[in-house]
Order: C-alpha cells, then sequence, then structure tokens
C-alpha cells in the first residue's frame, strides 16, 4: 500500500522499491560505478520520422531555405535543464503561451540533450538566420513542422559514460548479448517520479482519491534528505506548521511550481483546484500519470516475483503488433488458446509485444495472472480503474493505455573506456527509459548513483 510516511525520511537504497520497482531480470553481476557525474557523461538525443535526426539538425544547421507557414520545427540543445523550463523560456522569447510549444517527449535533465520543438511559424520570423539564446540551452529554426504529434518521434539515441565501474569485459559482453536478445522489465523509471525526490506519484494518488488538499501538502511538504539543506529546512518546517500563507511568503525562489500553487491557496483559501490549475496542464497531468506508472511498475515486479514470463505470452494477455522501431500499434489483441503458439512466435521474433496496461478508466486488463496483479495493487490503495475518471481536475483524468513488459534496446553497445570508465550506447522507443537498461549493468543498490552520487562512499 502506498504509505506518505515513508517519504518523509526516504533512503537512496529504497527509491526503487518506494516507485515500484522490485526486481531484475539479469542474473549476471553489476559493474557498479556512475552516470551523469557531468551532464556530459549522459548524451541524447531524438530521431523524427524521415530519419531526421536532433544533434545532427543543430551541429550541421543551416537557415530554412524556406520559411515555415503554420509550424516552425526548431531543434533545440540544452544542458542541464528540464524540458518543460526550456520550453517555458522559448515561449517567453517568442513571445507565446507555454501551450503553443509542442515537445514530442520529455528528456533527462542531467544531460546534453538535442530535441525538437515545434512552436508557430509567425513568431520565429525574425530568428530564420539566428540562433536562440536561452538559459543553458540553445535553439535553431529547421523548418516546416509537417506534424506535432508525439508519434513523430521514431526513437531517442543514447550515449552514455559510466564511471568508476569495474569494467569487466565479460560482463559486458553478457549484458549486451542477452539484453539485446531478451530485453530488460520496461519499467518506467526514477525520472518520471523525481529522482532526488521520487513523490510525483504520492501526489497523483491523492489527486486520483480526490483530495486535493492532501496533494497539495504533499507536492510542497515532501521530502528527501538529500535535497539541498534550505529546500529540506522549508519542506519541513511548513508540513510542521501547516501555515499555507506562510509557505507562501518563505517558499524559495527555484520551486517555480510550488510558489505559483502556493500564492494562489495564501489568496484563495481552501481552493485546492484552483491552486493546482495555476500548473501547467502538463504538471496536472503528469502527478495522474506518474500515480498510473507506479502501479504499473509494482504489478510488473510481481510479474517478475511470481515467475510470470515477460518474454512470451500466455492465455488471457493482450498483444500488439510492433513497427521496426519497437514501437506498438495501437490495436490491441487478446490471446486465447486458439492464436496462442501464433502470437508466441511473433513475440520471440519481434514483431509482437505482451502488453500490460498502464491504469485509467477505459481499459482492458488482460484476463489472467497479469490483470490481477494490477487490480491488486490499485484494491492495496483504495483505488479501481474507474477512478481515474476525476470529479474534480477532470481535465487531468486518465483513459489508460498499454506498455510492452519488455524494453529491447537496439543498436546495444557496451565498450571499455579505460579508467574505469565503460561508455554504452543504445537507441530506445519513446517512452521508454535508458536508465532501466543500464541498472541492469550497473546494479547499484543506491538509486542516486544514476544521478552521478554515491552516498556510501
Amino acid at each position: 500500500m502506498l504509505d506518505e510516511e515513508r517519504y518523509r525520511n526516504l533512503s537512496c537504497d529504497d527509491y526503487e522499491e518506494a516507485v515500484g520497482i522490485g526486481a531484475y531480470m539479469t542474473g549476471f553481476r553489476g559493474i557498479g560505478g556512475l552516470i551523469k557525474v557531468f551532464p556530459e557523461d549522459f548524451e541524447v538525443w531524438e530521431v523524427l520520422n524521415g530519419g531526421l535526426e536532433a544533434r545532427e539538425a543543430f551541429e550541421d544547421w543551416r537557415p530554412p531555405s524556406i520559411p515555415p507557414v503554420k509550424h516552425a520545427l526548431v531543434v533545440v540543445r540544452k544542458r542541464d535543464r528540464e524540458t518543460l523550463r526550456v520550453a517555458a523560456d522559448l515561449a517567453e522569447l517568442l513571445g507565446v503561451r507555454l501551450r503553443a510549444v509542442k515537445t514530442f517527449g520529455l528528456k533527462d535533465r542531467r544531460a546534453v540533450a538535442w530535441q525538437f520543438m515545434a512552436v508557430p511559424a509567425r513568431s520565429v520570423l525574425e530568428w530564420l538566420e539566428g540562433t536562440m539564446e536561452l538559459r543553458c540551452a540553445e535553439a535553431r529554426v529547421v523548418g516546416e513542422a509537417h506534424s506535432v504529434e508525439p508519434r513523430e518521434l521514431l526513437f531517442n539515441r543514447f550515449r552514455v559514460l559510466v564511471r568508476g565501474a569495474v569494467a569487466d569485459r565479460g560482463v559486458l559482453d553478457e549484458f549486451v548479448s542477452e539484453v539485446s536478445s531478451r530485453g530488460v522489465p520496461n519499467f518506467y523509471g526514477l525520472q518520471r517520479f523525481g529522482v532526488s525526490r521520487p513523490i510525483t506519484h504520492v501526489v497523483g494518488y491523492h489527486v486520483v482519491r480526490g483530495d486535493l488538499e492532501a496533494a497539495a501538502r504533499a507536492f510542497v511538504g515532501l521530502s528527501t534528505p538529500y535535497e539541498p539543506a534550505h529546500l529540506l529546512e522549508f519542506r519541513r518546517s511548513f508540513l510542521e506548521s501547516g501555515d499555507w500563507e506562510r509557505a507562501a511568503r518563505n517558499v524559495p525562489r527555484s520551486l517555480v511550481y510550488e510558489r505559483a500553487l502556493l500564492s494562489h491557496i495564501a489568496r484563495n483559501p481552501g481552493d485546492f483546484v484552483g491552486a493546482f490549475r495555476r500548473l501547467p496542464l502538463r504538471i496536472r497531468r503528469l502527478f495522474v500519470e506518474s500515480y498510473a506508472s507506479y502501479v504499473f511498475n509494482r504489478a510488473l515486479t510481481e510479474n517478475l516475483r511470481d515467475g510470470i514470463p515477460l518474454d512470451e505470452p500466455v492465455e488471457g494477455d493482450l498483444v500488439a503488433r510492433l513497427d521496426r522501431f519497437g514501437r506498438p500499434e495501437q490495436r490491441v489483441y487478446q490471446v486465447s488458446r486458439w492464436n496462442l503458439s501464433e502470437a508466441t512466435r511473433r513475440v520471440r521474433e519481434g514483431t509482437m509485444a505482451v502488453l500490460m496496461p498502464h491504469p485509467g478508466h477505459s481499459i482492458r486488463l488482460p484476463q489472467n495472472e497479469r490483470g490481477r496483479a494490477v487490480l491488486r495493487v490499485l484494491e492495496e490503495d483504495g483505488l479501481r480503474p474507474s477512478s481515474f475518471r476525476l470529479r474534480e481536475l477532470a481535465e487531468a483524468g486518465s483513459r489508460g493505455g498499454y506498455r510492452p513488459v519488455l524494453l529491447r534496446p537496439l543498436h546495444l553497445t557496451a565498450e571499455v573506456a579505460g579508467g574505469g570508465e565503460v561508455l554504452v550506447g543504445m537507441a530506445l522507443p519513446r517512452g521508454s527509459f535508458a536508465t532501466v537498461v543500464l541498472r541492469e549493468l550497473m546494479k547499484q543498490r543506491c538509486a542516486l548513483s544514476y544521478i552521478g552520487r554515491d552516498v556510501h562512499r
């Protein structure tokens, strides 16, 4: 059961379990090490339909020969900044609303990332031949964005340096061979929940059960020992006092979203619906989606611990065809005894995937233990799929969706770079997490290792 008390003094050794991740698929010894010691250690860039690569488009940039007409496609290079913060800076520079800036996906904050954004064409006419300078980011107009749908993103490429590892060539070869063929559990990574403060799913849990005051209190007050001291002191002081007005006066400037929420509550006591609506719609939805991701992670962990296969279907499963980039098609099929052998063959050859729902009010559940695991997690929290149809904050409700239970990286490589360093390369479908692949290689006890910190040293 999701217990808020455990998040008040959460150890980094317990981070993964706190977000529902509790098992490995591979059995070999991990290499240890740290990633993201420096942002440059973690490079990621998008590849769109047609093969347009964000990194190449930025580094080999030339002004577009034909001005965009409706939506301009912009390529952004950011360093150590969140995607939504960069999008907000771009919106401010161009004089448009944040919702007018469309992204194809969110990228890691502590990284160097190249990604595409689409903005109204008229807003960039003066920037067609120049570079837009943003905080820790730059943006350049590439041309016309013919579509702004997330499915335009084919996959993401990654280049990751693992520092301080036990660089065993045999383990690296085993990792590449096994993970390329079998894959890894397709967990939602820690970035989904907040790496140094993994609490977005706790906020979402309260939103889904209809207690927006508890959701606001968790968003502002929950902390971990690894936040900066001044943020830790602010959050603990707020939880002890419960004084919304005092918190609004003292909130650190870096807490942009908390400041927006608190300022509204201070002016409008008790209006928690209005307070959450001061946050971008994407953030409101992220809370609910984070809770759904937590449920998915816990159910998938149960599957692993109970020995339910991830790399082959069983009767009652839901499956979908995969395109050549590993993305599931929208049509979902149910496995029965009549089509089990055909589904098994397709899953083994990599043209079909076994799915599990991340819950919402309109999902189908697998008619087997996989589906019962999802229901068990929800029931332990006093919820059901219909709970995601929200009475308050209805716009943040979720229909739910389906996610492959396995993640098979494309073009996976792992090479010894010397001096205890390992260089890992891969390409992953949209919505997948490189850290989920890297945790199978590194097998670190402290999740802060995935943001360059080792508190056990």
